[in-house]
């Protein structure tokens, strides 16, 4: 970047963000072209110079983009996976459709939007992050609104941000809740909005009525932060006020603060904390593929080999969370992390997700801890929603599950299998 007159272009998707970027570029003398998806942008962002195309034309975006002298772009805002059914695809498409395939394949979140930034970056673009073009949008350093943090949310604060980053080489997502040292939630593929729903279900459910506990949201390590800078707003407030939280603490500088006026104020009068926390980087985690011992294959129905890195990683997940003494199951699809179990049983953790998942195709696995039970219930609860197996973490290979199980497994046509994870040191 070299100047606040710079021509910026943004690819804009859902909510309020893309518009308070382009705001604070033209504020500071820049200019900007925006290339508004259908059906995810803002209606109110064609006040600025813009192109209306869908998640198929990345042609038509660039050449837009090229058209108005940008270079420089910012991806921001809420995308969906796309759908090929919805499709309305430009030549421009059917050139990168191997790409396209080839990183929808590789599974998370994570991969999809690295798949985007090399697409558009061949295309002849640069990719930007919103910290490079509008950094006043980011939470600074200190309380920025409501009391100020008590000693053990200042520790609730730290294990989060600590969790976060055991996680996040799993390309899980950015938010966990910390109550009193417990982890109540960990966001999955519902993001943060729906997380902190759920615990305010679960806690009028349990008769909680004391406030306390924090919201704690932070990049993943290794995390591309020009197209997936993690962001708070008015819903977040409200939610955590639902919830009975006492605030939320972001990493400094790598938060966005959408509605900032609007944020605080409502943060004021619900009574909670907004406070930015300085964490030293860290390097970014490698694969987790080779973090699991052997597979010990149980039962008639074979695995699907597209299966084996997702039982991996969710060994590698579960292993990972008992450090932080939470993990009860982890829910992959294709690479993707569906959902992490932190006290809740694995037939819970099914269960709130079968909302979100479509489609009649058996995939995706279910691995559960060892201190989980393998029964008739989860294997129903597992086929009922369509999943291609359940694998049981342990420490060791030799099997304690009963052989009615695996025999229900094969009725069901369910795969059953054992894996541990490896020490670390």
């Amino acid at each position: 970047m070299t100047g606040p007159a710079d021509r910026i272009g943004i690819i804009a998707g859902s909510g309020s963000l893309p518009r308070e970027v382009a705001e604070s570029v033209v504020a500071r003398g820049g200019h900007v072209h925006v290339v508004m998806v259908s059906g995810a942008a803002d209606a109110s962002l064609a006040m600025f110079p813009h192109t209306v195309v869908n998640w198929a034309q990345p042609g038509r975006a660039t050449a837009a983009l090229k058209a108005a002298g940008v270079r420089d772009v910012v991806m921001l805002g809420g995308f969906q996976r796309p759908d090929f059914r919805s499709a309305r695809p430009d030549i421009a498409f059917f050139q990168v459709l191997p790409s396209v395939l080839r990183f929808l394949k590789a599974g998370g979140d994570d991969a999809v939007l690295r798949g985007l930034v090399a697409l558009f970056e061949r295309r002849g673009l640069n990719i930007v992050g919103v910290r490079d073009v509008a950094r006043d949008l980011t939470v600074a350093e200190g309380v920025l609104t409501g009391p100020p943090l008590s000693s053990q949310n200042s520790a609730d604060a730290e294990k989060g941000f600590a969790l976060i980053a055991a996680l996040g080489r799993y390309d899980i997502g950015q938010a966990a809740v910390i109550a009193n040292g417990r982890v109540e939630s960990i966001e999955g593929a519902e993001g943060t909005d729906r997380m902190l729903k759920r615990v305010a279900e679960a806690r009028r459910a349990a008769g909680a009525s004391e406030q306390g506990g924090v919201l704690v949201k932070r990049p993943k390590p290794g995390q591309d932060l020009r197209v997936d800078l993690p962001a708070i707003g008015p819903n977040t407030i409200e939610n955590i006020a639902e919830a009975g939280l006492a605030g939320v603490a972001v990493m400094t500088g790598h938060v966005l603060a959408a509605e900032r006026e609007r944020m605080i104020a409502l943060a004021g009068t619900r009574g909670v904390f907004v406070a930015g926390i300085s964490q030293a980087p860290e390097h970014a985690a490698t694969s987790d593929e080779s973090d699991t011992k052997p597979l010990g294959w149980l039962g008639s129905v074979a695995i699907d080999v597209r299966a084996m890195p997702d039982i991996r990683r969710g060994a590698g997940i579960l292993a990972a969370c008992s450090k932080f003494d939470t993990g009860t199951a982890a829910l992959i699809d294709r690479g993707r992390v569906i959902a992490v179990g932190t006290s809740e049983s694995p037939i819970e953790v099914i269960e709130r997700v079968a909302s979100f998942r479509k489609g009649d195709r058996r995939r995706g696995v279910i691995v559960v801890a060892p201190s989980q039970k393998l029964d008739e219930a989860l294997l129903r609860t597992a086929a009922k929603y369509k999943f291609a197996g359940v694998a049981k973490l342990g420490e060791t290979m030799s099997t304690a599950i009963d052989g009615s199980i695996v025999r229900l497994a094969d009725d069901l046509g369910l795969f059953i299998c054992e894996t541990g994870a490896l020490a670390r040191g």
